[in-house]
């Protein structure tokens, strides 16, 4: 009996410990050919530079797991040098350098949440952002509670922290989500469309937006090239085709109008327009 509970035992501790969880949330079960696994880590150490900064560089760690499957990934985190060695931040993620006068800064996510830091690498970000990013030299895309804005390094609020999300299109140019509904804004927090759109995409150099079922046409400033009232707009080759009450006209990819919107059909033949 006693031998018996021991075998019992025994079998007990090998199937509460046989799956098993390897980093970055890969696991494998005994007996599970379709499971991934790690097979082989390789760590790697380097000096990266800042750009205009000769007082701090990063010391960047990175780790290369090879998988069952054949896969690899990577994984960086950043430790903050002193121009004497000391460190002023280990052990982060995403890390951006900034220099706002003679003062340098930190953004990084350490834990939880990302912070911003002073050239002593302590925290003086007031927020608990889920989310920052650098936009531009003085300008942070953040969120915090789901919500995303644009503030500046001392936290000033360029962009309300309001929108349910916002997508950069361009260098200058964000779409946002507001209440269901999009919208573009600037960097600088200038409304250029109100978030009164039920979507907005990209279409080369414009943007198409769609109102109520119905379709119209911004550039890339967000200036009106066709109000939404129209009941279709695509591509046509390099060009874009609308059509309004079963009539179709004719733009090219900045959004210059090049026909009247008064055609039965308009078709590519041999990269030529044919209006019919």
């Amino acid at each position: 009996m006693k031998k018996l509970c021991l075998v019992l035992s025994l079998g007990f501790i090998l199937s509460s410990t046989i799956a098993m969880a390897h980093p970055h949330g890969y696991y494998y079960h005994s007996g599970c050919s379709n499971c991934v696994y790690v097979i082989r880590s390789e760590n790697f150490q380097h000096e990266e530079k800042f750009l205009n900064c000769d007082r701090h560089y990063a010391l960047v760690d990175t780790t290369v797991n090879y998988y069952s499957n054949g896969a690899k990934r990577s994984f960086k985190t950043y430790s903050v040098i002193n121009e004497d060695g000391t460190t002023l931040i280990s052990n982060c993620y995403n890390l951006r350098h900034v220099v706002q006068g003679k003062k340098h800064f930190f953004i990084a996510k350490i834990g939880k949440y990302y912070q911003i830091l002073d050239e002593n690498g302590i925290e003086i970000s007031k927020r608990k952002y889920s989310y920052a990013n650098l936009i531009s030299q003085d300008k942070i895309l953040v969120s915090v509670n789901k919500m995303y804005g644009v503030i500046d390094i001392n936290e000033n609020i360029i962009v309300p922290i309001k929108y349910k999300s916002f997508e950069q299109l361009s260098s200058n140019l964000f779409k946002t989500k507001l209440n269901g509904y999009f919208g573009l804004v600037d960097s600088e927090g200038n409304i250029l469309l109100k978030p009164e759109f039920d979507k907005i995409k990209p279409l080369y150099d414009t943007y198409v937006t769609k109102k109520a079922g119905k379709f119209g046409l911004v550039d890339f400033r967000g200036n009106t090239i066709l109000t939404p009232d129209f009941d279709e707009i695509k591509k046509l080759g390099e060009y874009i085709l609308v059509k309004k009450d079963k009539k179709y006209g004719i733009f090219d990819a900045q959004g210059v109008q090049l026909s009247e919107i008064n055609h039965k059909k308009i078709k590519l033949e041999r990269n030529e327009l044919v209006y019919l």
